[in-house]
């Protein structure tokens, strides 16, 4: 054995809990992907849907402040020898503060989405949360890992021990009881 592969093998196995090893067991091991599930379920799509469509507008609104743009420093190149001094600082001065403003207004659009964004994911998550924990519990899972997580650091996970779908539709069964149930008839 090569000592990169010693390294690799002990690096995995200090990530083991002690006394998982004593029990001469790993566990059950299951894989999420947080992400799928919370964009997958019928809430998340729909919060998720409704986030595109105001980012969708936003964009559009932000392309047509730089297509202005775009127009004045066109219209700036073609009349530069035309104009005066005046009017050609006036609209050098349009295409600054419109360029400033168009900047500002992306910046603002960015920081808004991101924050929209993670409230989306904050709240669904915290929905799907509860739903993990019990069927882990229920089918005797030691630990799962999110899959979607970049620092998860799985590299191979078998489609068995997923556990994504399972948990979409536990998720979306506890969103509709109340639809699914058909009113008491009085007597």
């Amino acid at each position: 054995m090569n000592r990169k592969c010693v390294l690799w093998m002990a690096a995995f196995l200090g990530m083991i809990p002690y006394h998982l090893l004593a029990q001469g067991s790993a566990g059950k091991i299951g894989v999420l992907s947080v992400l799928k599930a919370i964009s997958e379920c019928s809430e998340g799509k729909q919060a998720l849907g409704d986030f595109q469509k105001k980012a969708d507008a936003k964009r559009d609104e932000l392309e047509k402040k730089n297509n202005e743009i775009q127009e004045l420093q066109k219209q700036l190149q073609s009349q530069a020898r035309t104009l005066n001094d005046d009017s050609r600082a006036a609209l050098a001065k349009s295409i600054d503060s419109k360029t400033t403003e168009l900047q500002r207004a992306q910046d603002d659009a960015q920081k808004e989405f991101g924050q929209l964004q993670n409230e989306i994911l904050g709240r669904i998550g915290n929905k799907v949360a509860p739903h993990v924990q019990k069927y882990a519990k229920e089918n005797n899972f030691t630990i799962i890992v999110d899959s979607s997580n970049q620092n998860s650091q799985v590299i191979y996970s078998d489609p068995a021990i997923d556990i994504t779908d399972e948990i979409i539709k536990r998720v979306d069964a506890a969103q509709t009881p109340a639809a699914a149930t058909p009113a008491a008839k009085p007597k």
